[in-house]
């Protein structure tokens, strides 16, 4: 009798949170044909600040400064940098690239108040010492292409008040499966970023290619009310844009301004980092809270069932059928979202991805709501 009702319960979720799934998935792939690329081009162009928090970045921070510095803008422009109480070489690395480029500045951070999120704190610091109309931002391990200011500002088209960039790992046949995996992983995160803005459902965005009006930044009075919380400098931003104009915000697909991250080389580093990314989901406001929930327990049941399967066959079928359906949803969407970002080459991970996304995602969920995670 119990097994009966488990079976029939097990299988009523899965169908009512699946159905759910399929039909955002739906809405997805039909938000990915309307993204465009902007075509702004006011005279005089813009002045543009470049953003960049710092903390012991010693080993990749002068590559990210060849690249900003490197800019092919027309307009005026220039980059500020956070030296986070760095306590490697990363403040002599930045005095002397300083001491040659004018358009560098930095801003030493010695202390931050108790409490207070310590990247939030030195992006408001560089914010409120730069005279930059649009902030650019990315982070002190990445790498941008020379017509990455260009091509931001051209998303700003009148109305527009923020716009996230894409970010991805760039993999080669050398690459590990961790690596390769968090590239897939990290592109549906894109994909799912990018149809969530196009629906002016701001889910998810990144830090590391973001870029908004610093008038818009100081009507929202920054970080407020967020400034506690360690991560969500990006989307906590854009949610309070959501409030009330969630039209003013857009996805950049131009090649030209795509940014290159670093993935995590253990997977130690990769837990800590989605768990960490977890922890802010409970801020966002109540819309995207009920949507990103329905998501998180469709994998809960997917992972409830996948368990329960040996013992009903009923339940065995019920998680065979989902999890085929979703297979198929996510790749459509997925297949999309490769070619709009130009790398079809990840299409051989994504079922590996595919197997351990549901077990994983809940995890991370889970520990980075309950748990604890860490971070320099």
């Amino acid at each position: 009798m119990f097994i009966t009702v488990l079976t029939y319960l097990v299988i009523g979720l899965l169908a009512i949170f699946g159905l759910f799934y399929i039909v955002l998935e739906v809405r997805f792939f039909r938000a990915l044909g309307s993204v465009r690329t902007g075509t702004s081009d006011v005279e005089p162009k813009p002045h543009v600040s470049i953003l960049i928090a710092a903390r012991n970045e010693s080993s990749g921070i002068r590559a990210t400064l060849d690249s900003v510095l490197a800019q092919d803008y027309d307009g005026e422009w220039d980059v500020w940098v956070a030296d986070d109480r760095s306590t490697d070489d990363t403040p002599e690395i930045l005095e002397e690239y300083a001491s040659r480029e004018p358009r560098l500045h930095v801003l030493s951070i010695e202390e931050i108040p108790e409490g207070v999120s310590p990247k939030k704190h030195a992006l408001s610091r560089l914010i409120e010492a730069c005279d930059g109309e649009i902030l650019c931002l990315t982070d002190a391990d990445c790498i941008v292409q020379p017509s990455w200011i260009g091509g931001i500002v051209a998303e700003f088209e009148p109305g527009i008040e923020l716009v996230a960039g894409h970010s991805y790992i760039p993999t080669t046949s050398k690459s590990s499966v961790l690596i390769c995996m968090q590239a897939v992983e990290t592109l549906i995160y894109r994909v799912a970023g990018t149809a969530g803005l196009a629906m002016h459902l701001p889910l998810t965005s990144t830090g590391n290619n973001l870029a908004y009006r610093k008038s818009f930044f100081k009507s929202v009075n920054g970080f407020e009310n967020v400034l506690k919380i360690q991560s969500g400098d990006d989307d906590l931003l854009m949610q309070k844009l959501a409030t009330d104009r969630p039209w003013a915000m857009r996805y950049c697909i131009a090649e030209s301004t795509f940014v290159t991250t670093n993935g995590k080389e253990t997977l130690h580093e990769l837990w800590e980092q989605r768990k960490r990314w977890a922890s802010k989901t409970i801020y966002y406001s109540p819309k995207i809270v009920f949507v990103l929930t329905m998501v998180f327990l469709f994998l809960t049941m997917q992972c409830v069932a996948a368990l329960l399967a040996p013992f009903s066959i009923g339940i065995l079928i019920a998680f065979a059928a989902t999890f085929v359906a979703k297979c198929i949803g996510d790749l459509v969407l997925i297949l999309r979202g490769l070619r709009i970002f130009k790398q079809e080459h990840l299409l051989k991970w994504c079922i590996p991805v595919e197997i351990i996304h549901a077990p994983f995602t809940v995890l991370a969920v889970l520990f980075g709501l309950f748990g604890r995670f860490k971070w320099k």
